[in-house]
C-alpha cells in the first residue's frame, strides 16, 4: 500500500504515544516496517511549524530526532506534497534553534535536580550506612555520573537503563575522571547506595534493574580505568609520573611545553595501544559518544566545511544526513 518516498498525511485525532492528539499534520515516508505495518514519517514544513513544546522535550528526554515519528499504517493516508525543499530547510533550520533553547532549559533543570537528589541523599539513613570515606566521597561519585548521563548518555533520570549505566560506568568514567584508585575501587558501591536511595523515594521506578547491573560490573570499573585502552587525552597526561603539568618559573602552566608533552604522549599511547588487543565498545555510536557542548568540524554535502563548532547546534543536521563529522 505504501512505499518510501510516498507523501502522506496523519488522519485526524490521531493520538500518539504521549498521548497527544494531533490534526493536520503530513510529511513523507523514510522507512517501511512492514512486518510491524507501520512506518517512519518525517514532517513537512507546516508540521514542524506546528509541533508542541512537550512533544520536543519528549523527544529530547528519550533522545527521538524532533523532526520524524512512527506511525502505524491505519493511521495515515496518501497525500499531495505541501511545501517545498527550500521552505522544509527553512523549517528544519528554526526547528533547530527551538530545540537548543529547549535543550538549553532542560540542562538547567537538570543540574538542580542532580544537586537537590545528593543533597537528599547525603541527609539519607541509606548516606550513613557508607563508611567514611565512601561518604566523604559521594558528591564527586555522584556529580560525575549524572553529569555524564545527561552529557554522553543523552538521558533524564526517567529514561536511565542498564545499558546507558554500564557504558557510562564502563567507558566514560574510565576516560574522563581522574582522581586515585581507592574512588575508583568505591564508584559502584556509592551508586548502588545512591540507586537504592532514589528508588525508595520513587524518583525513578526501575532502581532495581540499574542497581543489579551495577553490582555486575562495578569491579570492571577499577580495571578499565587503570588500563591505557580508555584513557582519553587529559588523564593520560596526568597519569603517573610522566603525566605532571608543566609549570613555568612564575608556577603557571607552561603550554608551549604542555604542546610537546601531548604530542609525545600521543606518539607513545599509539605505540603502546598497537600492542594491546582492541576493545569492541560497549556501545559502538558516533554521536552518543560525543557531548552536547564538544566541538568538532563538519563537512556539508554541498562541500562546506564548518570548523570548531558545538555539536548540539549540528546535531539535527548529522542526524538528518545533510552533513558528517570529519574531525
Amino acid at each position: 500500500m505504501f512505499k518510501k518516498g510516498d507523501f502522506i498525511k496523519v488522519k485526524s485525532n490521531t493520538v500518539l504515544e504521549s498521548g497527544e492528539i494531533v490534526n493536520d499534520w503530513a510529511g513523507k515516508i523514510q522507512e517501511i516496517f512492514t512486518k510491524e505495518k507501520a512506518c517512519l514519517i518525517s514532517f513537512d514544513t507546516q508540521t514542524i511549524q506546528s509541533l508542541s513544546d512537550s512533544f520536543l522535550i519528549d523527544g529530547l528526554n528519550i533522545g527521538a530526532d524532533p523532526f520524524e515519528y512512527i506511525f502505524n499504517f491505519g493511521d495515515v493516508e496518501l497525500s499531495e506534497r505541501r511545501d517545498t525543499d527550500q521552505q522544509y530547510k527553512k523549517a528544519l533550520d528554526l526547528l533547530n534553534h527551538r530545540v537548543m533553547n529547549l535543550e538549553d532549559s532542560l540542562g538547567d533543570i537538570y543540574i538542580k535536580q542532580q544537586k537537590k537528589w545528593i543533597e537528599a541523599f547525603q541527609e539519607s539513613d541509606i548516606f550513613k550506612t557508607q563508611n567514611e570515606f565512601q561518604q566523604e566521597n559521594s558528591n564527586f561519585v555522584l556529580s560525575t555520573f549524572m553529569s555524564f548521563m545527561f552529557n554522553y548518555g543523552g538521558v533524564m533520570p526517567g529514561q536511565w537503563t542498564p545499558s546507558n549505566v554500564e557504558e557510562i560506568c564502563l567507558y566514560f568514567v574510565p576516560k574522563k575522571v581522574v582522581t586515585d584508585e581507592e574512588t575508583f575501587e568505591v564508584y559502584g558501591d556509592i551508586l548502588i547506595h545512591f540507586l537504592n536511595f532514589i528508588g525508595g523515594q520513587n524518583y525513578i521506578d526501575n532502581a532495581k534493574k540499574l542497581i543489579n547491573k551495577v553490582q555486575k560490573i562495578k569491579g570492571k570499573i577499577l580495571k578499565n580505568s587503570k588500563d591505557p585502552r580508555f584513557f582519553g587525552m587529559t588523564k593520560s597526561l596526568m597519569h603517573g609520573q610522566k603525566g605532571r603539568l608543566p609549570l613555568n618559573d612564575s608556577g603557571e602552566l607552561d603550554m608551549g611545553n604542555l604542546l610537546q608533552k601531548l604530542e609525545s604522549l600521543s606518539q607513545e599511547e599509539k605505540s603502546q595501544k598497537a600492542k594491546l588487543k582492541p576493545l569492541r565498545p560497549i556501545k559502538p555510536n558516533l554521536f552518543k559518544r560525543i557531548s552536547r557542548n564538544e566541538k568538532i568540524t563538519v563537512k556539508y554535502t554541498d562541500g562546506r566545511i564548518i570548523e570548531d563548532i558545538k555539536f548540539k547546534k549540528v546535531e539535527m543536521d548529522l542526524k538528518s544526513g545533510k552533513c558528517e563529522v570529519v574531525k
